[in-house]
């Protein structure tokens, strides 16, 4: 063997021998395992305490917001959509003959097979349903005791 060969296997072995070394001496560190513990939130939300001066203020003086609940929302469609709308959406038992605009608002004319009537106003209800668009196709109306909408053409 020449030189070169033998001093190549030396290196070779030190390296080994740091490689065997670490891997079963030298990495005898005591790993922590971190175990997770239940926590009870109902005794942390019990330790939340209120200042009763800041409770008793917030009953006799609610915050006012800027919006309420019941108050009338108006539902924008395209006429593209709302016509698509109109047109494929399940049908009520009503037929639409027509609608004109008056300065009091619209004025739809319906038909429930035997009797004729009008459902007027600025935002026109009859029965559950609110009238949401109106258009030469029919009427787009929505359900207020399901929340879905239906078409009358």
């Amino acid at each position: 063997m020449n030189r070169r060969t033998v001093i190549l296997l030396v290196i070779m072995g030190v390296v080994w021998s740091f490689v065997l070394f670490y891997l079963f001496a030298g990495n005898r560190e005591s790993g922590t395992l971190q175990v997770e513990r239940p926590t009870d939130f109902t005794a942390l939300v019990n330790k939340i305490q209120i200042n009763p001066l800041l409770k008793k203020t917030a009953q006799e003086n609610p915050p006012e917001f800027s919006y309420r609940v019941f108050n009338s929302v108006t539902l924008s469609f395209g006429k593209e959509a709302a016509d698509t709308l109109i047109v494929t959406l399940p049908t009520l038992k009503y037929r639409f003959l027509g609608f004109i605009r008056t300065g009091d608002g619209l004025k739809i004319f319906l038909s429930d097979g035997g009797k004729l009537f009008e459902v007027s106003g600025e935002s026109p209800t009859f029965g559950n349903y609110v009238v949401t668009y109106v258009s030469s196709l029919g009427v787009l109306v929505l359900d207020v005791e399901n929340g879905r909408f239906f078409s009358i053409r």
